[in-house]
């Protein structure tokens, strides 16, 4: 606890060094503070914290602050470019710790001394950062390996930083409407959570033996293997790869590398961690892209891993679909869908938004937009409307961004979309799977079911507020009839197309579980149950209809 106090003032005088006595104040360190001659600071005031003072007071605060900018950096959703941009700047590299405690380290969890663990082992690291430290060496059996080693006391320094971090955001979102407005607490616990992940390097590890495995088969990716033998949470060695580094252009022209095959390749392989993995390199950047002089890309630093669910990727795609096609309904409700407001939310204000952003791309072709810009375009009306965008979908649309950038530079007519293509296809025909059909039919129907087991306590809830407040209703009873006749035929589309989806769903698995039995009789089957679903589909559009319900009323 007295590191804790004394960390407490050292933040606070940081604060106070750079100007920010309110923002202090707000979080809880006004005991700290040095007395001000001007008077009192009013914890509910705001300092102008302008994105040069935000990055210098991050920097001075130390790694796991440093380390907070750069993740916030990525938060275009939730922070204007001008801050992204500025908090881009932030480095965690610090002078390298001597390599005494490098091998102290290995002794420690490994066992033996490094010239026992390694025929050869460089004392010079490769790389140094603020968590660990690379160093070069080779295993007695002559591969070549590369070392990354935890730097020692940096847990108890970044755990002790990050339970101070959590008391300051709590006391930011009690006492700043823009602190809560953005949900700190819940960026600083995700924040926690990965900056926790970063430190094992167990995680990384199987995270690379994963991506690993699922490209083991081509030929044209090289993922590094794991030296689990002289591996822990503290000490991670791999493989090490040579090549060009990929964004090197006059290296690879040298080395007669097909820049154009190489920039499809790289996009691909990034898109089937996406849509066919479902977990992504989020940090796709030219230094961990490099080209072997067969043309093979090799990758490493699995330490930042996106995850996407079929559901997000859907949903994702359906927006990109709706921008493509000027549908501004379809992009907002999939957008609303991926990212649930976080407070009351205008509709019209969000189809206006969308529809500024579909107006802005309105003729211009396709190659010529970014995904840089559609991205940036999408975080402005996120940020404007308050929507809770998952940390997994920022980072998708940062990796595609550099996959967009990085396929331009090593080749200018190079177009994302011919690497998206091909995926997106695949989404749409996985779409008009009966058995995909019957899925989705099964997760609405568990849905209902759970909205049916939930809707006494809402109704409870509603109940308590009404006998509290009270409320002032007028109903037209003109009114009343045709509504409650629209509720019934509600209810029964609802209730035959939950139907029809069940006999659709156990329709598809029976076909496809008994496919060769049925024998040519499978054709005719499969051709009833398109007939069924046509035939349904007819009657639920009909019924459906605004002027077949207008004329019912006037009836």
């Amino acid at each position: 606890m007295p590191g804790h106090l004394q960390r407490y003032r050292e933040i606070a005088q940081v604060l106070s060094r750079n100007g920010l006595y309110a923002t202090a104040y707000q979080a809880g360190l006004g005991r700290w503070l040095p007395a001000l001659g001007h008077g009192f600071v009013n914890p509910r005031d705001h300092d102008d914290i302008r994105p040069e003072i935000l990055v210098q007071t991050l920097r001075d605060l130390g790694t796991t602050y440093i380390k907070l900018g750069q993740a916030l950096s990525m938060r275009r959703d939730l922070l204007p470019d001008a801050y992204c941009d500025a908090l881009d700047t932030l480095t965690d590299s610090e002078p390298p710790v001597p390599v005494a405690d490098i091998r102290s380290v290995l002794r420690a969890d490994l066992g033996a001394d490094a010239g026992e663990l390694f025929a050869e082992f460089d004392e010079i690291p490769i790389a140094t950062a603020s968590i660990g430290q690379v160093h070069a060496a080779i295993l007695h059996d002559g591969r070549e390996v590369v070392v990354k080693v935890r730097k020692p006391g940096v847990v108890d320094r970044v755990n002790q930083d990050l339970e101070i971090l959590g008391n300051i955001a709590r006391h930011l979102t009690r006492n700043s409407g823009f602190f809560a407005d953005i949900g700190i607490v819940g960026l600083v616990e995700e924040f926690s959570r990965s900056l926790r992940d970063e430190m094992d390097y167990g995680i990384e590890a199987h995270a690379c033996e994963e991506f690993g495995r699922y490209f083991a088969g081509d030929a044209r990716i090289h993922i590094p293997w794991i030296h689990w033998d002289t591996s822990s949470t503290r000490v991670l060695t791999m493989e090490r790869l040579h090549g060009i580094r990929i964004e090197d252009v006059a290296a690879l022209d040298a080395a007669g590398i097909d820049r154009h095959s190489l920039a499809l390749r790289s996009c691909e392989m990034l898109l089937r961690m996406v849509f066919e993995l479902g977990r992504f390199h989020a940090d796709p950047h030219s230094g961990n892209l490099f080209v072997e002089p067969d043309g093979t890309i090799g990758v490493i630093d699995f330490g930042m891993i996106g995850t996407m669910t079929p559901s997000m990727a859907r949903h994702f795609a359906t927006i990109i679909v709706g921008m493509f096609r000027n549908d501004p309904s379809v992009v907002a409700e999939a957008l609303v869908t991926l990212a649930p407001p976080r407070g009351v939310l205008d509709r019209a204000a969000l189809r206006k938004e969308v529809t500024g952003l579909l107006s802005a791309m309105e003729g211009r072709r396709l190659a010529d937009i970014r995904a840089v810009e559609i991205g940036s375009y999408l975080f402005r009306i996120v940020r404007s409307q308050r929507l809770a965008l998952p940390a997994d979908i920022v980072l998708l649309v940062r990796m595609l961004a550099i996959a967009d950038g990085l396929g331009r530079r090593l080749d200018p007519t190079f177009r994302l979309e011919d690497a998206l293509n091909p995926f997106a296809e695949h989404l749409l025909l996985q779409q008009l799977d009966p058995r995909s059909w019957a899925g989705r039919a099964r997760e609405a129907t568990l849905d209902a079911v759970m909205f049916s087991a939930e809707l006494p306590t809402y109704a409870r809830r509603l109940l308590d507020r009404l006998d509290r407040e009270g409320v002032d209703i007028k109903i037209n009873a003109d009114e009343l009839a045709p509504l409650m006749s629209r509720a019934e035929g509600m209810t029964d589309r609802l209730i035959l197309g939950l139907i029809v989806s069940a006999m659709i769903g156990g329709g598809s698995n029976i076909l496809v579980a008994n496919t060769e039995k049925l024998g040519r009789f499978a054709g005719p089957v499969l051709g009833t149950m398109w007939a069924i679903l046509g035939a349904t589909g007819g009657y639920l559009a009909w019924t459906g209809r605004p002027w077949g319900r207008s004329r019912g009323r006037k009836r």
